[in-house]
């Protein structure tokens, strides 16, 4: 983090991170002013509803970033991203569970998501010791299984309850049933355990060997490194729905701005995912008010072109 240019970017990011939040809170139905509502009823829809769902955002999206980094560091691929070993899929089946068999349960859907991560999460760590190779074929070949058991129980649910269900798995922020303060400490621990594991994470990119040969338990990392990338993303998940895409553009990004070295990349991506998912957030709910758009369906169509870009620009 010695380069001259790597302070000024984080230090733009967090500028940028406050400048975006401001305006998404003033944008809407109708424009707030977040330094003078103009009406008790503006001032209770500015900190009650917008402010909420921005900061929602903000740790949803810089969670999903953070974990997307871990798992393209973890594989070895670029191109890996929080969904890509199966926790999504097995976290939408235990969504969709949660709402057939307990209908009337407001937190129904959240705790069955959580547990179908979980179950997810110990589906792949059953393969971890296998290898990278082994480990990402078994997450391909395990997300299929969920999503054909996904399709399976949408085609037995009640019709009223798929609509819901469609709903959270493109992407849903007007709510999350994990409160706000435990959000965003699990987006602070989350980035402190990061950079507490940056060093090791900046040797494992010299290779197994190597980062052996510099006294890295290789073998430890990326059990814990696993482990850690998957809970993150079944908090996220479970606050959201799927959301796809900014695990994956915003590490890679940030990797072009800054280099390879983790603590920079971490840091970057923790504020830049965050950033991201509320700008998304913003037009989901603004483009064709009142109605919304999902917001899954918004980050991917800023995802494929960037990411396209990105791939270009690489070559």
């Amino acid at each position: 983090m010695n380069d001259q240019r790597t302070w000024p970017l984080l230090l733009s990011l967090l500028v940028l991170t406050a400048v975006v939040m401001v305006v998404s809170l003033g944008i809407g139905s109708h424009w707030i002013s977040p330094f003078s509502p103009a009406s008790e009823l503006d001032s209770r829809i500015l900190w009650e509803l917008r402010l909420p769902r921005v900061l929602i955002a903000f740790a949803v999206g810089g969670l999903l970033a953070l974990a997307g980094a871990w798992f393209q560091v973890l594989l070895g691929n670029p191109l890996a991203e929080p969904y890509v070993l199966g926790v999504a899929s097995s976290a939408a089946v235990g969504a969709v569970a949660g709402m057939m068999l307990f209908p009337e349960t407001i937190w129904a859907m959240s705790l069955g998501a959580f547990a179908g991560a979980w179950i997810g999460i110990a589906s792949v760590l059953m393969f971890a010791h296998l290898g990278t190779t082994r480990l990402l074929l078994a997450g391909v070949v395990l997300a299929a299984f969920w999503s054909a058991i996904l399709m399976l129980l949408l085609a037995l649910m009640p019709e009223r309850g798929v609509a819901l269900a469609y709903a959270w798995m493109m992407g849903d922020l007007s709510r999350s049933d994990i409160a706000l303060p435990y959000l965003l400490l699990v987006w602070g621990g989350a980035l402190l355990a990061g950079l507490v594991l940056a060093r090791s994470l900046d040797k494992l990119l010299l290779g197994e060997k190597h980062a052996a040969a510099l006294g890295v338990d290789v073998r430890k990392l990326r059990f814990g490194l696993l482990l850690l990338a998957s809970a993150v993303t079944a908090i996220a998940v479970t606050a959201a729905g799927t959301i796809g895409f900014v695990g994956l553009i915003v590490p890679h990004l940030m990797r072009l701005l800054l280099g390879s070295l983790h603590r920079a990349v971490l840091l970057a991506s923790a504020f830049g995912g965050g950033i991201l998912l509320i700008l998304a957030d913003t037009a989901a709910r603004t483009v064709i008010t009142p109605a919304e758009l999902p917001v899954g369906v918004l980050t991917a169509m800023i995802g494929v072109p960037v990411f396209l870009w990105l791939l270009l620009r690489a070559r």
